[in-house]
């Protein structure tokens, strides 16, 4: 993990979405059903992949993830089946540190972001997005990841 940064912002535009609940074992296949929707509708990978977890659960032993999946895209597609396409994501005022490594540990990265949030007294108003930058293409090993975490927090000082 490298050093934590406020008051990051995060910009973005044209970005296919996916938002639904699935189970953790099942992330791989929506990566590549999104690659298949922007293949018929012959769109390209304009930014990095952008994932954000909202809530998770067990079920039946399994993690239930309510999740959305972004990747920002080279031109406009309607929305279809499960997909929108949002023109902007746009996260100011955000408090920021990159985790290096394994995607397995990266619940380390959260908690030091949360205890750093908490020890500054700041208020948390987003969940965490991370952005992955490394494209798999790049990835040798998942020991090679490199994803930038981002919460969102309140501007305010009250």
């Amino acid at each position: 993990m490298t050093a934590i940064k406020e008051g990051t912002e995060v910009y973005f535009e044209n970005l296919l979405s996916i938002r639904k609940k699935v189970f953790q074992t099942e992330i791989q296949k929506e990566l590549i059903g999104i690659a298949e929707h922007m293949k018929k509708n012959q769109a390209m990978k304009a930014g990095p992949l952008i994932t954000s977890t909202f809530s998770s659960s067990i079920v039946n032993g399994l993690h239930l993830l309510d999740m959305e999946i972004m990747i920002p895209i080279n031109k406009v597609i309607y929305d279809e089946e499960d997909y929108t396409l949002k023109k902007k994501f746009h996260l100011v005022n955000a408090v920021t540190c990159r985790h290096v490594g394994n995607p397995e540990t990266i619940q380390n990265t959260y908690d030091s972001l949360i205890n750093y949030i908490s020890d500054k007294q700041l208020q948390q108003i987003t969940a965490a997005y991370n952005v992955y930058e490394k494209d798999s293409s790049e990835i040798v090993s998942l020991d090679d990841m490199i994803i930038a975490v981002y919460i969102g927090v309140n501007p305010s000082v009250l």
